[in-house]
């Protein structure tokens, strides 16, 4: 039981990023979804198809989360990338969405060398290395609650202070304003 489970919330991690897209363009297209519903009476009250309808979700997250485990592709979500990729402006927000939730649960913080803090008019703030050269290094300052924006510092190797943090706690607790 707690392998279905864990696939479970292993699929839920894999599709997320798509789900929450999907969620914010129904909400953009709201208008037009309760027009295409009045006029095809989509929301009939048959309780069988609503099963039928949960029970695939059930087992498209389980199928979903076995593929995420194996490392596997999953044909739903590479279809789904390369037709969200082509879209202008939405393909960025789902990037992003993604890179939030893979950081989240721990698998996002390849692209970074770690969690450094950083001296800004005298004080501290937590920020992302991102790159190192020449005695340098790149570092990312997020924006508290929404890591999504901040700013880039070029910052010398002997100003800069490591944390003991992985970037996932580092990002938890940029989103958490430091509570967590």
């Amino acid at each position: 039981m707690n392998t279905i489970f864990r696939l479970i919330g292993k699929g839920i991690l894999v599709l997320l990023p798509i789900i929450i897209l999907l969620w914010l363009l129904s909400f953009i297209f709201g208008f037009i979804k309760h027009f295409i519903e009045i006029i095809f009476n989509t929301t009939a009250n048959s309780v069988g198809t609503t099963i039928g309808i949960l029970i695939a979700m059930v087992f498209l997250l389980i199928y979903a989360g076995y593929l995420f485990e194996k490392n596997k592709e999953f044909l739903l979500v590479k279809v789904s990338e390369f037709v969200i990729g082509k879209i202008p402006g939405i393909a960025t927000i789902y990037a992003v969405l993604k890179d939030i939730i893979k950081m989240f649960s721990g698998g996002g913080g390849d692209n970074y060398l770690g969690v450094a803090y950083v001296d800004l008019a005298g004080n501290s703030v937590i920020g992302f290395i991102t790159k190192e050269e020449e005695g340098f290094y790149w570092v990312f300052i997020p924006t508290t609650p929404n890591p999504t924006s901040g700013i880039l510092l070029r910052v010398k190797d002997d100003k800069l202070v490591r944390a003991d943090m992985s970037v996932s706690e580092g990002l938890k607790k940029v989103v958490s304003l430091g509570i967590k």
